[in-house]
């Protein structure tokens, strides 16, 4: 499976008939919170999705404003609505806790249940499958074009990203809208469910990779990807720009296009980090046929920062996005990936085993008793190498410590 975004250009009426559908959408998805909501609270179980589905239906025939909208795109709601509230209610028990005693139930702190969405905050809305929409191909001034048709929106849908070639079945279609101040954004994810095409025999061999935030990502051969901070380069426009739009009128035209420029600077800094995100993951399962990585959380990772600037590097290093790019693309590629133990691959010296301790803003290792020398991160990239090493071989390499 993979996913294609593609930007989408509707006129004004099919801009009509896509924000009619996110607003019925949206109006459905509040309406089923509530049934939720009632119905577990009398049964302490959230309705099927059968049940919601229903309950669709008579919102429908009941409803002009939400029957002219395509109903496929309403039972997938129905699926979201579940599936949030299933959620929430999941993680509120792992936090808060749930108990019983004999026959009285009692549930610290309340149930939680997902918030109704208002205009501006539902933005989204999914054709469950290719029936319900279709990608056409037609001629314009001697080219090929791709166009994109959905229903119940008149007429075709102009496509931006006309060289990425789709090679299989066509799954669902998600049509989003995204406020960028004076205007929207529309973007179409299709779900291709293809037969992955195997890369080449990869050139090099096994590769150690260590994630972070000086550098993004180092592997064991030395290669090194530095982060280059872009929201720290982007800081002062941003912060001229948050300053510009405070003082402005709300609502006002003046405040529309500084909310439509910052939009743009957001966006701008989120596809310099994806871009960097997609050349890393892209070299080292190209490159690599084992890939060995930290079995850590990123998150918890992120936690211990130690001041803002730090904070910023995280956002920009994207360090699960990339962990998450490099297994997805080593699962379609057949290559492998090993999580090996992450302790002390940092302290450990590569080249004779010793501990040498040294805090975090160290950024380089050199080992008092056999003089070898790197970059910190390169360091413990050869560390996870060698264990993953060790892990394939069933072996375990002793580590000498400073007694």
């Amino acid at each position: 499976m993979k996913t294609l975004k593609v930007r989408i250009e509707p006129n004004s009426s099919q801009r009509k008939v896509i924000d009619h559908t996110i607003d019925a959408n949206r109006l459905v998805y509040n309406s089923l919170l509530v049934a939720c909501k009632q119905v577990f609270s009398e049964k302490r179980e959230l309705p099927s999705v059968f049940d919601l589905n229903r309950i669709t239906t008579q919102i429908r025939h009941n409803s002009p404003y939400v029957k002219d909208s395509y109903s496929a795109t309403l039972y997938e709601t129905a699926k979201r609505a579940h599936e949030a509230c299933k959620k929430t209610l999941g993680t509120h028990r792992k936090e808060y806790g749930e108990f019983d005693i004999d026959l009285y139930e009692f549930n610290v702190h309340g149930d939680h249940f997902p918030r109704f969405r208002p205009k501006g905050q539902f933005n989204s809305f999914t054709y469950p499958t290719a029936r319900d929409y279709s990608v056409e191909y037609v001629r314009k001034n001697g080219k090929k074009r791709r166009m994109l048709k959905l229903g119940k929106v008149p007429g075709l849908l102009r496509c931006y990203n006309q060289d990425t070639v789709i090679e299989g079945n066509l799954k669902t279609c998600t049509v989003k809208r995204k406020d960028m101040g004076n205007h929207y954004e529309y973007y179409a994810c299709i779900v291709i469910e293809d037969t992955p095409k195997p890369y080449p025999e990869p050139a090099k061999g096994p590769v150690g990779v260590d994630i972070g935030v000086s550098n993004i990502a180092a592997l064991s051969d030395g290669t090194v990807f530095r982060n280059d901070h872009i929201f720290a380069k982007m800081a002062k426009r941003l912060a001229k720009l948050q300053r510009q739009l405070s003082r402005a009128l709300f609502g006002s035209e003046h405040y529309k296009k500084l909310l439509t420029r910052l939009n743009h600077l957001y966006e701008k800094i989120n596809n310099h980090r994806k871009n960097n995100t997609e050349t890393i993951s892209a070299y080292i399962v190209k490159n690599h046929d084992v890939i060995g990585m930290e079995d850590l959380s990123v998150r918890a990772l992120r936690r211990i920062s130690k001041n803002r600037k730090m904070t910023n590097g995280y956002n920009d290093a994207s360090l699960g996005t990339l962990v998450r790019r490099i297994t997805d693309k080593a699962l379609s590629a057949g290559r492998e990936v090993i999580l090996v133990d992450p302790k002390d691959t940092s302290q450990l010296c590569s080249q004779c085993g010793s501990i040498v301790k040294k805090d975090l803003s160290v950024r380089v290792h050199s080992c008092p008793f056999c003089g070898f020398t790197a970059d910190r991160d390169v360091n413990g990239a050869k560390n996870i190498l060698r264990r993953t090493l060790a892990k394939i071989n069933g072996m375990a390499r002793p580590s000498r410590s400073l007694s």
